[in-house]
C-alpha cells in the first residue's frame, strides 16, 4: 500500500510514535489528522508541523469517539486509514498489597477497548474507499510480557490477537490490517525504564516502510531477534524479558 496520497487519522498523535509518524506521513504527501486528549500536546504538533490537522479527543469516551468520527466523516471524507496507536502502560505489582483499580482500568480501556470500538465505528467508512488500513501499534511485550506490566502486556496481546482475526474479516475487502510491532521506545511513557531504546524516528520511518512492503506484522528493532529466540528457546526470551 503506497503511503502517499491518502487521509490518515493517528490517534495518540501529540507526542512519541504518533508524532513522529504523522511527521513522516505528512512529508511524504498524505493529508494527516491527529488526535488525542491533550490540546497542549496538539498544538505543539500542530506548531511545529502546519500541513497536520488536529481534534482534541479521548477515545475512551463513547460520545468523544463519535464526535471524532462525525468530524472525519465531515471534514476530511476520504480519510481511508486508521492508525490505532493510543496507549499508556503502568508499572505494579499485584503482591504490593495496593489498590491498581484505576491503573487495571486505564489500560484496559486505552490499549484494548477503545480501540476497538473506534475501529467498529469506522470500518463502514473505510469499507466504502477504493483502498484503506488500519494500523494497529502493539508491542514486543504482546509476544513476551514482563514481569511488572501484566495488564499492559495483556491488553497489547488482545490488541494484536483482535488485528489478526479482523484481517481474516477483511480480507476479501478493500481494508487492510498492519501491525506495528516496536521494541522498547523512547517517549514519555517508558522515561526511567530499560535501556537501548530506540526513537519514535525508526518507529516511524521502519514502518512505513512496512506497510509500503504490505508485511501485514511488521516487526520493528530487537523485535525481530525476540520473535526468533521465542520460536526457538522461549525459555530464554522470557528471562531476557521478564524483569527489563
Amino acid at each position: 500500500m503506497k503511503m502517499t496520497g491518502q487521509t490518515i487519522l493517528i490517534t495518540g498523535g501529540g507526542s512519541g510514535i504518533g508524532l513522529a509518524l504523522a511527521r513522516d506521513l505528512s512529508a511524504k504527501g498524505n493529508q494527516v489528522i491527529i488526535c488525542g486528549r491533550s490540546e497542549h500536546k496538539l498544538k505543539a504538533a500542530k506548531q511545529a508541523c502546519p500541513q497536520l490537522e488536529y481534534k482534541t479527543c479521548d477515545i475512551t469516551d463513547e460520545s468523544s469517539r463519535r464526535h471524532l468520527s462525525d468530524f472525519i466523516r465531515s471534514e476530511f471524507p476520504a480519510c481511508n486509514v486508521l492508525v490505532n496507536n493510543a496507549g499508556v502502560q503502568y508499572n505494579y505489582l499485584f503482591t504490593d498489597e495496593q489498590s491498581h483499580a484505576a491503573q487495571i482500568q486505564a489500560e484496559i480501556n486505552i490499549n484494548f477497548l477503545a480501540q476497538v470500538k473506534l475501529t467498529e465505528l469506522f470500518l463502514p467508512h473505510l469499507l466504502k474507499q477504493q483502498e484503506a488500513a488500519i494500523i494497529n501499534v502493539t508491542s514486543a511485550l504482546a509476544v513476551v510480557p514482563k514481569e511488572n506490566a501484566a495488564v499492559y502486556c495483556a491488553s497489547k496481546s488482545a490488541l494484536r490477537t483482535f488485528g489478526k482475526a479482523l484481517r481474516y474479516q477483511l480480507e476479501s475487502t478493500p481494508v487492510k490490517v498492519f501491525e506495528i510491532v516496536p521494541a522498547l521506545v523512547e517517549t514519555e511513557m517508558t522515561a526511567g525504564r530499560g535501556r537501548d531504546k530506540i526513537s519514535p524516528e525508526t518507529v516511524s520511518k521502519e514502518a512505513i516502510r512496512g506497510i509500503e512492503a504490505e508485511r501485514y506484522e511488521i516487526r520493528i528493532g530487537k523485535t525481530k531477534v525476540l520473535f526468533a529466540l521465542n520460536r526457538l528457546l522461549p525459555s530464554l526470551a522470557e528471562k531476557i524479558i521478564r524483569r527489563s
